[in-house]
């Protein structure tokens, strides 16, 4: 992943994208180069990452390796438009077999109406993004990646989801693969509740606990965390 100060606009992602249009001209392609994105690009040409957070480091294509000649024009445009020089890539892309990320997202595509030659842009749907997080959210612990979880609950929104019980309906996980996902989510949606008002309840359930004294034992913010459930 590039550096931070190497975040552009969608605006500054086109005209980079006409610029490599132009660099392929001279390559005489027999077909459009294809570019397939997901991600952040993705989510600022639908209107999802807006305001301060309407920035990406690249776009990311699920799309075979390109050619060398490709790669050596997209490093070109990065000279030029001041861009990092993996400005568009492929790295999610497993052994270079997008059908395996496609199948494992049930990914579909928007065609993208760009004026371009020798490029055809596509991003990914709105379902097709939604799924693609849920999968980054839950190895974010891995992949450190910051932005995946602000995306989904960002994806929400756009979607008009409103509660937990929502999103399991529309994005249902009926093998538990992807709890850290849930649990974002959930949290969002749950109703903020105070630590005493946690602990009052705690205290109902198991009324034996007030003679050992939470704070004492230093137990009441572990519940308050544990039973945030209790008011979702």
């Amino acid at each position: 992943m590039s550096a931070t100060s190497d975040r552009k606009s969608v605006t500054e992602l086109d005209e980079a994208l006409r610029l490599l249009d132009h660099e392929l001209e001279q390559l005489k392609l027999d077909t459009p180069l294809q570019i397939r994105a997901i991600g952040g690009y993705a989510l600022m040409k639908h209107g999802v990452r807006t305001g301060d957070r309407a920035y990406t480091v690249d776009i990311d294509t699920v799309t075979k390796d390109y050619s060398a000649a490709v790669m050596r024009a997209i490093q070109t445009v990065a000279s030029r438009a001041g861009l990092a020089e993996d400005w568009l890539n492929n790295y999610n892309v497993m052994d270079n077999d997008p059908e395996q990320v496609e199948n494992m997202i049930g990914a579909e595509w928007l065609p993208q109406p760009m004026g371009l030659r020798n490029i055809a842009v596509e991003i990914a749907t709105i379902e097709t993004l939604t799924r693609s997080k849920i999968v980054a959210v839950d190895g974010a612990e891995f992949s450190g990646r910051e932005q995946d979880a602000p995306d989904l609950l960002d994806l929400m929104k756009y979607q008009g989801i409103a509660n937990a019980r929502q999103f399991a309906a529309k994005y249902p996980d009926p093998y538990g693969e992807y709890p850290g996902a849930r649990d974002v989510v959930s949290r969002h949606f749950a109703p903020t509740a105070s630590r005493d008002a946690v602990v009052r309840h705690v205290y109902e359930r198991f009324p034996e606990l007030r003679d050992d004294n939470l704070d004492e034992l230093g137990l009441a913010d572990d519940f308050a965390d544990d039973d945030l459930h209790l008011y979702r």
